[in-house]
This record gives C-alpha cells, structure tokens and sequence, in this order.
C-alpha cells in the first residue's frame, strides 16, 4: 500500500506530547526510555491518517483476520526480518477467537506483533492510550540527570526550552535537540535563530541521543545548515502489492544547503540507542556531510512510516509500511546506524556522574 496522495511527507501525527509534558517527561531520568517511546508510538517519526475500513463485524474471528490479511497486504518487513506469517496466524488465531473480552482478544494480538520486534506495530484502544508490541532492552547512552548537571557546572550562554538547548560547554560550542517537534510549524526557523550566533564557532557539538524521532521535515530543514552541497542521505520504498515482496520504486532523500549560509566547521553528532525513526533519517543524512563525525553508539533501528487501521469497539493498530535505507543501502530497521567512532559508556559511568560521550566530544573538540 502507498501512502494516500498529499500525506504530510512522512512525519505527520495527529497526536503529540505537549512541549510541557515532555519537558516534565526530560525531568527525571527513569522516564527516558518511556519519553523516546512515546516520541515513537505517537507517531512521532511517521505516520499517516487512518485508512477508512475495518472488519466484517466486531466478532473476534473477524477482527483477527482483518487484523492479519491487513499486516499480510501491508507490512514492510516481512522478508527481511523472517517472519512466517501464517505460522504465527496458526499459533495465535485459535486462543484469539475464545476471548471473552476485547481487551483479553488485544493481549493476544499484542502476542502475536511482538514477535515483528517492531517499535511502529502497536494496539491504541478507545481512549487513545497505547499499547506497546515491543519494548526495546538495550542500554540508551544518555542520562538525563548528568546532562543537566554538566550544563549547569560547564556551561555558559546557556539557552534551554522545549525545543533545544544551545550554548557552550567548556567551551565548545553545543547543541541538544530532544525531537524534532511536529506539533509546532515554528521549530525549523526557532532552531535557524538559535543556530545563528554559533556561525562561527571553530567546532560544534550537536547532541541528539535523547531524540526519539518526529517531524522528518524539521530534521531535514536543519540538516540543510550543514550541507557543502546536495548529497544523498538516504532511500525508502513502501510495501506495493500482495506478496510479501512486492514494493514500489527505491525513493531518494535529499539534503540541500538551506539559508543564507551553512556550518561548514568540525561537527560532532552524538547518537546512540535512544535515537529512532525521523532522528535516524537526520543521522543518515548528517553522516554523508564531510565536516560531520558521528559518535557515541547505533542508533536505535526502528523505522516504519505506520499507517493507521480501525479494529473494532473504538480500537485502531499501526502497521510498518516502507523500509528505510542510509545512503549507502544499509537497513536501518533492527540495525540502525553505527557511529564513526564509537565511544564506550555503562550505567556505571552515569552512577558516577560522567557523561563518556560528552566528554570525549568535548575534549576532541576543545583542545
């Protein structure tokens, strides 16, 4: 299925955390991971409006087949992630159709789309709340904590809201985005303004391991300050056709010098694990620049372009679309991207009030 004519280019969502809500998410470090899967799941990162069909009827034979023949039509990663379909219809279907509750007939259909390891895939029932099919283990370089206590200890022009935070740390010139806000049409020309008093600057930090995704315009807006010149960052092709082989056309992204003029000095990206989606792309993009070094850790792997189908009683799911490729071909669903130069960090370093990443960024940088 291709995305419907005029969709807003990949990263359109009806549903958002507030500026507010996620400066208050940012404010303890144990709802990190929850902020960036929420940044995710609320279609931060892709998205498009819900197809307008459902099931034959509300009865749970209906609703599971619908479900499946959807992903069956639909679903992106079918092949590359080795998924036997109908073997997992085989094993789910008939525990499925006994429930005695619809919330008890969604457990089972979360059962089922847990095993696409897919950060896209998940259940939102009549309230708009979400239910998760998968929940990533792997350890996020970022502490919420530590970073705010090295911006107040090595900082200086410090300049920090909802939608970034610029300044200096220890003398280097740095730059934290924490999503790339579709909610907001204004965050592209916020983040020129703030960009501008660096110009200058001899070295660059930009700091997006805390980012989880969002408007892929605004991430590619700002990419375009960092371009020398029109440079491919990546490609995606949708799902097209009944076999799980069918796809459209290869798609390419570009990136092209934005503004009156670009950075073209040092720039370090820090990534890692926390980074999904839309981020991803902007990682992919920022990569192929020849003034950008990236580092930290892989980003996350997760990247669908979900679009949105009703169930029954007011329950709707998502399913992955597209597979999403850096320039180089590389997939980045379950893969992500590996950084130039990858820079060691554990739960222990956080404990003990050190940042890896940023002080390495920092040193390199700085001297």
């Amino acid at each position: 299925m291709k995305p419907a004519a005029g969709m807003p280019g990949r990263r359109g969502a009806s549903t958002l955390l507030s500026p507010l809500n996620r400066t208050r998410l940012l404010g303890h470090p144990s709802s990190l991971v929850t902020l960036l899967l929420l940044l995710v799941l609320l279609g931060w990162g892709c998205g498009s409006d819900v197809v307008p069909q459902g099931p034959a009827s509300s009865s749970y034979a209906d609703q599971f087949d619908y479900l499946w023949q959807t992903f069956d039509q639909n679903y992106s990663y079918f092949v590359y992630k080795n998924i036997d379909w109908q073997g997992l219809s085989d094993t789910y279907r008939p525990t499925a159709i006994q429930a005695t509750s619809q919330v008890q007939f969604t457990q089972v259909l979360i059962q089922m789309l847990s095993n696409l390891h897919d950060l896209h895939v998940h259940l939102i029932d009549p309230s708009g709340n979400l239910e998760q099919t998968y929940t990533p283990t792997y350890f996020i370089n970022f502490d919420q904590t530590v970073w705010q206590q090295y911006i107040q200890a090595k900082g200086t022009q410090i300049e920090q809201n909802s939608e970034y935070t610029s300044g200096y740390l220890s003398g280097v010139a740095y730059f934290a985005i924490p999503a790339w806000d579709s909610s907001s049409g204004s965050q592209a020309a916020d983040l020129d303004a703030a960009l501008q008093p660096f110009q200058s600057a001899s070295a660059l930090i930009i700091d997006v391991r805390m980012n989880g995704g969002g408007d892929g315009a605004t991430a590619n807006s700002f990419a375009g300050r960092f371009a020398d010149q029109t440079r491919i960052g990546g490609y995606d092709k949708f799902r097209d056709g009944p076999a799980h082989t069918d796809f459209g056309p290869l798609q390419s992204r570009s990136v092209s010098p934005r503004g009156p003029w670009q950075y073209h000095g040092p720039v370090y990206l820090l990534i890692g694990r926390g980074c999904y989606s839309s981020n991803e792309d902007f990682i992919a993009q920022m990569r192929e620049f020849p003034n950008v070094t990236v580092i930290g850790d892989t980003s996350g792997g997760h990247s669908g372009y979900p679009v949105t189908f009703p169930l029954s009683n007011g329950w709707q799911f998502t399913v992955s679309t597209w597979i999403d490729y850096t320039a180089e071909m590389q997939v980045i669903e379950d893969q992500g991207i590996a950084p130039a130069i990858f820079v060691p960090a554990t739960a222990a370093n956080f404990q003990a009030g050190t940042d890896p990443v940023l002080d390495y960024a920092i040193s390199h940088l700085g001297g």
